[in-house]
């Protein structure tokens, strides 16, 4: 932690710009714990596997099923155009026959219920269609939770500094347990504590590191007294490419 040791001179410790600490969306057996992987960089693959044997399974019978459901709507479809065809001849034979004297009355409610079955027919299709669709879309979404979930099991730190690998193969996690440590070292964080004197004009002023004149600025200060550091109000320097061991101490003055 910083310390404010006199007016416009401080000493920082260099830290990584950001730090990930990665915990578990879901609980389960670690598979995989690439220990090794501490102190170097991720480069894409699988750090921590959290297992998803289960998911993966229930992901190809989710699968099938979406299938058959949308083939399912297809034919229904077809039966539909297939149906309204036939109600159409059904109706217009019925207009037809409906005021012949020729045919009796029972004939004429024969015709009359062929007529209104296959319209049934067709709300009866409509229907399936609409649970069909339902269907497909709950499917649809279950299987977006699992890829979630399938995805958040396997911890991967693609261009991060892993610090710590925080469990081994064979442990049981659940929600919420510290999985991975890592760290984003493309640039620096220096913070400094300030007196309300240098924060009240610090940015017209120029930053000198161990020394040595710099063209930084400050990347943020807050306007709020620390919580902490009581009556010091804290400012953040952010160095790209820093090319120095972090946790160091820098003196840093403001003048």
């Amino acid at each position: 932690m910083p310390l404010l040791l006199a007016a416009q001179i401080h000493y920082a410790k260099l830290e990584p710009v950001e730090t990930y600490v990665i915990k578990a969306a879901a609980s389960g057996q670690i598979l995989k714990a690439l220990e090794s992987s501490e102190g170097t960089y991720g480069r894409g693959d699988v750090i921590v596997q959290i297992d998803d044997r289960v998911d993966r399974a229930q992901r190809k019978a989710l699968t099938l099923s979406l299938n058959v459901f949308k083939e399912t709507l297809l034919l229904t479809e077809e039966m539909l155009e297939n149906q309204k065809a036939v109600y159409q001849k059904d109706y217009d034979y019925y207009l037809r026959t409906k005021d012949l004297k020729t045919k009796s009355k029972t004939e004429k409610d024969r015709i009359y219920s062929t007529m209104m079955a296959s319209k049934n027919q067709i709300l009866t299709l409509k229907e399936k269609m609409a649970t069909l669709k339902k269907q497909i879309a709950d499917t649809e979404y279950q299987l977006v939770m699992l890829d979630d979930r399938i995805e958040k099991k396997a911890v991967r730190a693609k261009g991060l500094y892993i610090y710590k690998v925080a469990v081994r193969e064979g442990d049981f996690v659940n929600p919420g347990a510290l999985l991975l440590k890592a760290m984003d070292l493309s640039k620096g964080r220096l913070v400094l504590y300030l007196d309300a004197d240098e924060a009240a004009d610090v940015q017209k002023k120029r930053i000198y590191l161990d020394g040595k004149p710099t063209k930084l600025t400050f990347d943020k200060i807050i306007r709020v007294a620390d919580d902490v550091h009581i009556s010091a109000y804290r400012a953040e320097i952010v160095l790209d490419h820093p090319g120095k061991l972090f946790s160091k101490l820098i003196k840093v003055e403001i003048k």
